[in-house]
């Protein structure tokens, strides 16, 4: 009588290993995108608060950020350069658009992927929802292209209001801030947080806002 004893461990070993390491990956990016989130928002919010621009709260909240960001820029620009610019309000209405743009393009792709999953597990032949699919597929690809374009509007904006920032806070290194916040977007919430008590760009401080007559500013409206 013979006895044949196998046990493989050698692919749950990998397995498992796989799914940790994934798992610490996610979490590790998770602690990441908070920590940015949290530099970046406190950084614009000190920034503004210190220069007297309402709502300061603004830059913790996504969206609305970009319109806080924009009025810094616009401060710069009025009271370094004599500009009146309206980068805030743009930056704003580019940052809803793109939004309502993101939201309807990941709801015709779950709607397409739900097609998908109900045929396979209802056993529909692929020629009778190939149709519904291939015109839902149309419709994403031809909404790629508004979003590409208004992305990269944003993108622009978003980079010239930067720019404004880095100037207003620390002129002689504003060229490179901005450059390594394109090459190296990870480095953006760094730069405004440790930058956010500079006014080295700015002209010597008004009065405190809180002891003249309530007025409002090109900047600020």
């Amino acid at each position: 009588m013979s006895y044949n004893f196998a046990y493989s461990f050698g692919n749950d070993d990998f397995s498992i290993g796989m799914v940790v390491f994934w798992m610490v990956y996610l979490l590790a990016m998770l602690v990441l995108s908070v920590v940015l989130y949290v530099l970046r928002s406190l950084g614009l919010y000190s920034i503004a608060k210190n220069r007297g621009i309402r709502h300061p709260w603004l830059s913790w909240i996504p969206v609305a950020d970009s319109y806080l960001l924009g009025c810094v820029s616009d401060q710069y620009q009025y009271v370094v350069k004599g500009r009146n610019k309206s980068k805030r309000k743009i930056m704003l209405v580019l940052s809803i658009v793109l939004c309502a743009l993101y939201v309807v393009f990941f709801a015709n792709f779950a709607g397409m992927f739900s097609k998908i999953i109900s045929g396979v597990l209802h056993s529909h032949a692929m020629e009778t929802i190939l149709p519904s699919i291939f015109g839902t597929l149309m419709r994403i690809l031809i909404l790629m292209l508004p979003m590409l374009g208004v992305a990269i509007a944003q993108m622009v904006l978003h980079y010239m209001a930067m720019y404004d920032l880095y100037s207003s806070c620390s002129p002689q290194n504003n060229v490179l801030y901005l450059v390594l916040s394109i090459l190296f977007r990870v480095t953006e919430p760094f730069f405004i947080f440790f930058n956010r008590n500079r006014e080295n760009g700015m002209p010597p401080r008004r009065p405190d806002p809180q002891s003249i007559p309530s007025q409002q500013e090109p900047w600020d409206n």
